[in-house]
């Protein structure tokens, strides 16, 4: 018994296609724009904040801490309006310098109390992992941009209200930080349920002939097996044309 021209064909085109069209897969998900997969995140604590540099502070730190971080801001913050920053920056040193001397000298004595004569390297340690912090590549154009806003707010801000302004000004500048820190660990959770749920689609099985086959193709290849008739029958459709 043969299958005409055209059943023959359909038997082909089952044949090569359908498997080809089941092992369409969507790809993994991408970590954040301008982070890298393996990017080291800050422990949360008991909160469940994450704990970073600007954790934990005294008034004082965090006036240093918001001083580091308008530095780092006025060293790599490029593009439109990078000078009208370097020079609100300058600006700022010179309106409040009593102000950053004072919080300077008190933060250097909360590393002398904690630490005693290990200070000045825990010191030096701590304020490299803080430019660090602020460094960061894939929150620097959302934190230069609030920088920017932060230098324009601080202008108008006199020295005895500036540690006040400093404890509203280092949360907005963290923010972007914050918010990467966040995409990064929804984005490690989404590539682990897209890896569980492509376990099984790795699974190597040995097909009869020694060839190798994986559980994704599994599938069409048993349902072609259960119907020797139609491969025949494709086959036989071709047989005269070579006769």
């Amino acid at each position: 018994m043969q299958m005409s021209g055209k059943v023959a064909l359909a038997a082909i085109t089952l044949l090569v296609c359908t498997p080809a069209a089941a092992q369409q897969v969507e790809g993994p998900p991408q970590p954040p724009a301008g982070a890298v997969a393996s990017l080291r995140l800050p422990a949360r604590d008991a909160a469940g904040a994450f704990a970073t540099p600007n954790s934990g502070l005294t008034s004082a730190e965090t006036v240093w801490h918001l001083r580091t971080a308008l530095n780092v801001a006025a060293l790599g913050c490029r593009g439109t309006g990078e000078a009208e920053l370097v020079a609100a920056y300058n600006a700022l040193l010179a309106a409040e310098r009593q102000v950053l001397a004072v919080a300077s000298d008190a933060t250097t004595s909360v590393y002398r109390a904690r630490h005693g004569a290990g200070w000045q390297a825990r010191y030096d340690d701590a304020m490299t992992r803080l430019y660090n912090f602020w460094a960061q590549p894939a929150a620097q154009a959302a934190f230069c941009r609030e920088a920017d806003t932060v230098l324009r707010d601080a202008a108008t801000v006199e020295p005895s209200d500036f540690a006040g302004f400093a404890a509203t000004a280092l949360p907005r500048l963290e923010a972007p930080f914050l918010a990467l820190f966040t995409e990064v660990e929804s984005y490690r959770a989404a590539l682990a349920q897209w890896q569980a749920q492509r376990a099984p689609a790795v699974q190597v099985a040995a097909l009869p002939g020694g060839s190798m086959q994986t559980a994704m193709d599994a599938a069409p290849v048993v349902a072609f097996a259960e119907q020797p008739s139609l491969q025949m029958a494709a086959l036989q459709a071709s047989g005269p044309a070579s006769e």
